[in-house]
Protein backbone atom coordinates (compact mmCIF):
# COMPACT_ATOMS: atom_id res chain seq x y z
CA UNK A 1 0.00 0.00 0.00
CA UNK A 2 1.91 3.40 -0.93
CA UNK A 3 1.09 6.18 1.29
CA UNK A 4 -1.06 8.19 -0.70
CA UNK A 5 -3.44 5.78 -0.76
CA UNK A 6 -3.21 4.91 3.12
CA UNK A 7 -3.37 8.75 3.55
CA UNK A 8 -6.40 8.66 1.25
CA UNK A 9 -8.10 5.97 3.19
CA UNK A 10 -7.91 7.84 6.29
CA UNK A 11 -9.25 10.68 5.17
CA UNK A 12 -12.38 9.33 2.83
CA UNK A 13 -14.57 9.51 6.37
CA UNK A 14 -14.13 12.91 6.71
CA UNK A 15 -13.64 14.42 3.20
CA UNK A 16 -17.32 15.00 2.01
CA UNK A 17 -17.44 17.40 5.31
CA UNK A 18 -14.46 19.11 4.06
CA UNK A 19 -15.72 19.17 0.26
CA UNK A 20 -18.80 20.88 1.48
CA UNK A 21 -16.88 23.93 2.85
CA UNK A 22 -17.93 27.31 0.58
CA UNK A 23 -14.17 28.07 -0.88
CA UNK A 24 -14.42 23.83 -1.80
CA UNK A 25 -17.72 24.60 -3.68
CA UNK A 26 -16.73 27.58 -5.37
CA UNK A 27 -13.99 25.84 -7.19
CA UNK A 28 -15.62 22.51 -7.94
CA UNK A 29 -18.54 24.65 -9.46
CA UNK A 30 -16.10 26.37 -11.52
CA UNK A 31 -14.59 23.32 -12.77
CA UNK A 32 -17.93 21.53 -13.31
CA UNK A 33 -18.92 24.71 -15.34
CA UNK A 34 -15.60 24.26 -17.68
CA UNK A 35 -16.81 20.35 -17.78
CA UNK A 36 -20.45 20.94 -18.85
CA UNK A 37 -18.93 22.83 -21.86
CA UNK A 38 -16.62 19.93 -22.53
CA UNK A 39 -18.83 16.73 -21.91
CA UNK A 40 -21.78 16.02 -24.07
CA UNK A 41 -24.56 13.64 -23.55
CA UNK A 42 -23.57 9.65 -24.52
CA UNK A 43 -19.66 10.62 -23.94
CA UNK A 44 -17.50 7.50 -22.94
CA UNK A 45 -15.31 9.36 -19.65
CA UNK A 46 -12.64 7.69 -18.01
CA UNK A 47 -12.00 9.55 -14.99
CA UNK A 48 -8.34 8.98 -13.02
CA UNK A 49 -9.48 9.71 -9.35
CA UNK A 50 -12.39 9.62 -8.92
CA UNK A 51 -12.56 10.26 -4.81
CA UNK A 52 -15.89 9.79 -3.20
CA UNK A 53 -17.85 10.41 -6.61
CA UNK A 54 -18.58 13.91 -6.49
CA UNK A 55 -17.25 14.77 -10.12
CA UNK A 56 -18.53 11.45 -10.78
CA UNK A 57 -22.27 11.57 -10.49
CA UNK A 58 -21.68 15.27 -12.20
CA UNK A 59 -20.67 13.76 -15.24
CA UNK A 60 -23.09 11.04 -15.01
CA UNK A 61 -25.81 13.90 -14.72
CA UNK A 62 -24.51 14.97 -18.14
CA UNK A 63 -25.16 11.99 -19.72
CA UNK A 64 -21.76 10.68 -19.87
CA UNK A 65 -21.33 7.15 -19.21
CA UNK A 66 -18.21 7.16 -16.99
CA UNK A 67 -15.55 4.38 -15.86
CA UNK A 68 -13.99 6.39 -12.83
CA UNK A 69 -10.78 5.01 -10.72
CA UNK A 70 -9.54 5.32 -7.65
CA UNK A 71 -6.71 3.76 -5.96
CA UNK A 72 -8.16 4.69 -2.77
CA UNK A 73 -10.93 1.62 -1.88
CA UNK A 74 -12.20 3.70 1.02
CA UNK A 75 -13.01 6.51 -1.29
CA UNK A 76 -13.70 4.39 -4.45
CA UNK A 77 -16.71 2.60 -1.49
CA UNK A 78 -18.09 6.22 -1.16
CA UNK A 79 -18.47 6.73 -4.61
CA UNK A 80 -19.98 4.30 -5.39
CA UNK A 81 -22.84 4.45 -2.48
CA UNK A 82 -23.23 7.86 -3.98
CA UNK A 83 -23.85 6.85 -7.25
CA UNK A 84 -26.18 4.22 -6.34
CA UNK A 85 -27.86 6.53 -3.99
CA UNK A 86 -27.97 8.58 -7.01
CA UNK A 87 -29.43 5.83 -9.15
CA UNK A 88 -26.38 6.52 -11.71
CA UNK A 89 -24.67 3.21 -10.84
CA UNK A 90 -25.86 1.74 -14.20
CA UNK A 91 -24.24 4.36 -16.05
CA UNK A 92 -21.07 4.16 -13.81
CA UNK A 93 -18.17 1.67 -13.63
CA UNK A 94 -15.18 1.53 -11.37
CA UNK A 95 -11.43 0.62 -11.02
CA UNK A 96 -9.71 0.39 -8.21
CA UNK A 97 -6.35 1.37 -9.58
CA UNK A 98 -4.12 4.69 -9.58
CA UNK A 99 -2.44 6.31 -12.81
CA UNK A 100 0.56 3.85 -12.70
CA UNK A 101 -1.51 0.96 -13.38
CA UNK A 102 -4.27 2.30 -15.46
CA UNK A 103 -2.94 1.19 -18.71
CA UNK A 104 -3.03 -2.28 -17.36
CA UNK A 105 -5.51 -2.67 -16.04
CA UNK A 106 -7.55 -1.00 -19.33
CA UNK A 107 -5.56 -3.26 -21.83
CA UNK A 108 -6.32 -6.27 -19.47
CA UNK A 109 -10.17 -5.55 -19.76
CA UNK A 110 -9.87 -4.71 -23.72
CA UNK A 111 -11.69 -1.12 -23.85
CA UNK A 112 -11.45 -1.27 -27.73
CA UNK A 113 -14.75 0.89 -27.67
CA UNK A 114 -12.15 3.91 -26.07
CA UNK A 115 -12.96 6.86 -24.65
CA UNK A 116 -13.99 10.68 -26.06
CA UNK A 117 -12.37 12.20 -22.61
CA UNK A 118 -10.77 11.71 -20.27
CA UNK A 119 -10.96 13.71 -16.94
CA UNK A 120 -8.96 14.33 -13.62
CA UNK A 121 -9.71 16.60 -11.16
CA UNK A 122 -8.83 18.53 -8.21
CA UNK A 123 -5.03 17.72 -8.36
CA UNK A 124 -5.52 13.81 -8.42
CA UNK A 125 -2.36 13.62 -10.44
CA UNK A 126 -0.32 15.45 -8.26
CA UNK A 127 -0.27 11.95 -6.22
CA UNK A 128 1.67 10.45 -9.46
CA UNK A 129 5.37 10.99 -9.59
CA UNK A 130 5.09 10.74 -13.34
CA UNK A 131 2.69 11.64 -16.09
CA UNK A 132 4.44 9.38 -18.67
CA UNK A 133 1.21 6.59 -17.88
CA UNK A 134 -1.29 9.76 -18.82
CA UNK A 135 0.61 9.67 -22.16
CA UNK A 136 0.18 5.98 -23.05
CA UNK A 137 -3.56 5.88 -21.81
CA UNK A 138 -4.05 9.20 -24.32
CA UNK A 139 -2.80 7.18 -26.83
CA UNK A 140 -3.98 3.71 -26.70
CA UNK A 141 -7.51 4.63 -25.33
CA UNK A 142 -8.86 8.32 -26.66
CA UNK A 143 -10.62 8.69 -29.63
CA UNK A 144 -9.11 10.47 -32.34
CA UNK A 145 -10.55 14.24 -31.98
CA UNK A 146 -11.11 13.04 -28.10
CA UNK A 147 -10.11 15.67 -25.36
CA UNK A 148 -8.39 15.74 -21.45
CA UNK A 149 -9.46 17.90 -18.87
CA UNK A 150 -6.66 17.79 -16.36
CA UNK A 151 -6.90 19.40 -13.00
CA UNK A 152 -3.57 20.03 -11.40
CA UNK A 153 -2.79 21.44 -7.93
CA UNK A 154 -0.41 24.91 -9.69
CA UNK A 155 3.28 25.91 -8.51
CA UNK A 156 1.67 29.18 -7.84
CA UNK A 157 -1.08 29.63 -5.17
CA UNK A 158 -1.48 33.31 -4.73
CA UNK A 159 -3.66 32.54 -1.52
CA UNK A 160 -1.07 30.41 0.02
CA UNK A 161 1.53 32.20 -1.00
CA UNK A 162 0.28 35.67 0.61
CA UNK A 163 -1.04 33.46 3.71
CA UNK A 164 2.27 32.06 4.78
CA UNK A 165 4.24 34.83 3.92
CA UNK A 166 2.29 37.43 6.40
CA UNK A 167 2.81 34.33 9.21
CA UNK A 168 6.37 34.68 8.66
CA UNK A 169 6.45 30.64 6.79
CA UNK A 170 8.41 31.65 3.89
CA UNK A 171 9.56 27.58 3.16
CA UNK A 172 5.84 26.94 3.56
CA UNK A 173 4.98 29.77 1.24
CA UNK A 174 7.42 28.77 -1.60
CA UNK A 175 6.48 24.63 -1.34
CA UNK A 176 4.89 24.67 -4.59
CA UNK A 177 7.70 25.83 -6.21
CA UNK A 178 9.33 23.21 -6.26
CA UNK A 179 8.75 19.59 -8.27
CA UNK A 180 8.08 17.94 -4.95
CA UNK A 181 7.13 18.80 -1.36
CA UNK A 182 5.04 16.61 1.54
CA UNK A 183 2.04 17.86 2.16
CA UNK A 184 0.13 16.44 5.14
CA UNK A 185 -3.58 14.58 4.42
CA UNK A 186 -5.27 12.86 7.39
CA UNK A 187 -2.12 13.62 9.43
CA UNK A 188 0.24 11.81 7.00
CA UNK A 189 2.76 13.20 5.03
CA UNK A 190 2.04 12.16 1.44
CA UNK A 191 4.61 13.24 -1.39
CA UNK A 192 3.04 15.44 -3.69
CA UNK A 193 4.41 16.67 -7.14
CA UNK A 194 3.74 19.76 -8.47
CA UNK A 195 3.52 19.46 -12.40
CA UNK A 196 3.69 21.70 -14.81
CA UNK A 197 1.23 22.12 -17.31
CA UNK A 198 4.14 21.87 -19.45
CA UNK A 199 4.70 18.45 -17.85
CA UNK A 200 1.27 17.36 -19.14
CA UNK A 201 2.27 18.21 -22.85
CA UNK A 202 5.52 15.95 -22.89
CA UNK A 203 3.98 13.40 -21.12
CA UNK A 204 1.47 13.90 -24.05
CA UNK A 205 3.34 14.24 -27.37
CA UNK A 206 2.55 15.66 -30.43
CA UNK A 207 -0.22 14.07 -30.85
CA UNK A 208 -2.16 16.29 -28.27
CA UNK A 209 -2.66 20.10 -28.92
CA UNK A 210 -3.66 22.45 -25.62
CA UNK A 211 -7.00 24.24 -26.45
CA UNK A 212 -7.15 25.93 -22.78
CA UNK A 213 -5.39 26.61 -19.55
CA UNK A 214 -7.85 28.02 -16.99
CA UNK A 215 -6.53 29.03 -13.27
CA UNK A 216 -9.28 27.47 -10.42
CA UNK A 217 -9.02 29.14 -7.03
CA UNK A 218 -7.48 32.16 -8.09
CA UNK A 219 -8.79 34.53 -5.52
CA UNK A 220 -10.89 31.51 -3.77
CA UNK A 221 -8.54 30.15 -1.33
CA UNK A 222 -7.40 26.48 -0.84
CA UNK A 223 -9.80 24.54 1.24
CA UNK A 224 -7.65 24.51 4.40
CA UNK A 225 -7.99 28.52 4.59
CA UNK A 226 -11.57 28.35 4.90
CA UNK A 227 -11.64 29.79 8.20
CA UNK A 228 -9.68 32.87 7.23
CA UNK A 229 -12.11 32.93 4.05
CA UNK A 230 -15.58 33.36 5.95
CA UNK A 231 -14.08 36.07 7.64
CA UNK A 232 -14.18 37.88 4.83
CA UNK A 233 -18.28 40.08 4.26
CA UNK A 234 -20.12 37.58 2.09
CA UNK A 235 -20.44 40.45 -0.49
CA UNK A 236 -16.44 40.22 -0.77
CA UNK A 237 -16.50 37.09 -1.39
CA UNK A 238 -19.23 36.95 -4.18
CA UNK A 239 -17.20 39.80 -5.95
CA UNK A 240 -14.13 37.24 -5.32
CA UNK A 241 -15.70 34.35 -7.17
CA UNK A 242 -17.27 36.61 -9.64
CA UNK A 243 -13.75 37.90 -10.52
CA UNK A 244 -12.35 34.22 -10.86
CA UNK A 245 -15.31 33.62 -12.82
CA UNK A 246 -13.99 36.03 -15.61
CA UNK A 247 -10.18 36.37 -15.33
CA UNK A 248 -9.19 32.52 -14.43
CA UNK A 249 -8.35 31.99 -18.42
CA UNK A 250 -6.29 35.29 -18.54
CA UNK A 251 -2.57 34.61 -19.17
CA UNK A 252 -0.13 34.61 -16.42
CA UNK A 253 -3.72 34.75 -14.01
CA UNK A 254 -4.60 31.46 -14.89
CA UNK A 255 -1.18 30.07 -13.09
CA UNK A 256 -2.06 32.01 -10.07
CA UNK A 257 -4.49 29.32 -8.59
CA UNK A 258 -5.19 26.83 -6.29
CA UNK A 259 -5.49 24.39 -9.21
CA UNK A 260 -4.89 25.15 -13.11
CA UNK A 261 -7.52 22.50 -15.58
CA UNK A 262 -5.89 22.05 -18.89
CA UNK A 263 -7.81 20.89 -22.20
CA UNK A 264 -6.08 18.98 -24.67
CA UNK A 265 -7.28 17.56 -27.72
CA UNK A 266 -6.34 14.34 -29.75
CA UNK A 267 -5.37 15.03 -33.17
CA UNK A 268 -7.68 13.83 -35.71
CA UNK A 269 -4.80 12.88 -37.85
CA UNK A 270 -0.80 12.21 -36.61
CA UNK A 271 1.36 15.01 -38.25
CA UNK A 272 3.72 12.89 -40.34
Amino acid sequence: MTIARLAFDRLAPAYDAIAAGEAFQLQRKQTHRLLSRWIRSGFRVLEIGCGTGADTEFLAGLGARVVACDPSEEMLSRARRRLEGARFGNRVGTLSCGLRDLPQFLDALDHAEGFDAIVSNFGALNCAPSLDPLGVIGRRHLRAGGAMAIGLMGRACLWETAYFIVRGERENASRRRGPTADVPVAGIAVPTFYHRTSDIGASLGDTFVREAVIGVGVLVPPPYLEPRWLQLPSVMRRAAAGVDRMTGSWPLINQLGDHTMSRWVKRRENRG
